[in-house]
């Protein structure tokens, strides 16, 4: 992805806080310091942060400052974590909780210097995207100067498969493609088969970019 070249130009994430709207965030030793913020939608009260895990791997792929023999492990190892716990043990979540998050994230901007919101959670399309109560909380955030990204889905390969919020044209909607199990090969990577494809149910073209997304 070239993500190499920005940490040449010292660009990680520095006093940048990313908002993962998910199934919670587990702490780990990369993460314990960096986590300004937890908000909790569910009203759980569990003591277990993550007990589903699929918050805790997106949080590690945008920010772990671990390192291996290529680098940092995250794309932006310095930025701050913002915990927005929206989703269920099963990965499961309402529109309700979603929102009431999303709504948080808002409000709290200024105070956790939210300059990102992370949104891997998808919801079928029943109304056009400006119709939708996500949708129109995804687009609160981008009017307050927030950058939202959304999953393309898993639908794919077919056309007008993209997942709400993706389908928003206001936020950057990321797709999967796979290495092909040869990352030294750029030459035969492809997109993958279950990646959300567009155009959007009102023609906007998505996915906005691809990132690497198999095994």
């Amino acid at each position: 992805m070239g993500v190499d070249q920005v940490w040449d130009e010292r660009v990680t994430g520095q006093r940048i806080g990313v908002a993962i709207v998910d199934t919670g965030i587990a702490r780990d030793s990369w993460n314990i310091r960096r986590i300004a913020a937890r908000y909790d939608a569910l009203d759980a009260g569990t003591r277990v942060l993550d007990p589903h895990g699929h918050g805790t791997m997106m949080a590690s792929l945008i920010g772990n400052n671990t390192r291996d023999r290529n680098g940092f492990i995250g794309i932006a190892p310095r930025v701050e974590f913002i915990d927005v716990r929206a989703m269920d043990a099963e990965g499961k979540g309402t529109y309700t909780d979603i929102i009431e998050g999303l709504n948080w994230i808002l409000e709290n901007k200024d105070e956790y210097s939210i300059r990102v919101v992370n949104l891997s959670l998808l919801g079928g399309i029943n109304s056009p995207y400006w119709a939708d109560p996500i949708n129109q909380a995804v687009e609160a955030l981008w009017e307050a100067g927030i950058v939202v990204v959304a999953a393309a889905g898993n639908e794919g390969p077919d056309a007008m498969t993209i997942a709400a919020p993706g389908n928003d044209p206001f936020v950057i909607t990321v797709g999967a493609f796979t290495d092909n199990y040869t990352p030294d090969d750029a030459s035969d990577d492809y997109i993958t088969p279950f990646s959300g494809a567009g155009p959007t149910e009102v023609g906007f073209v998505k996915p906005d970019v691809v990132a690497p997304g198999a095994h």
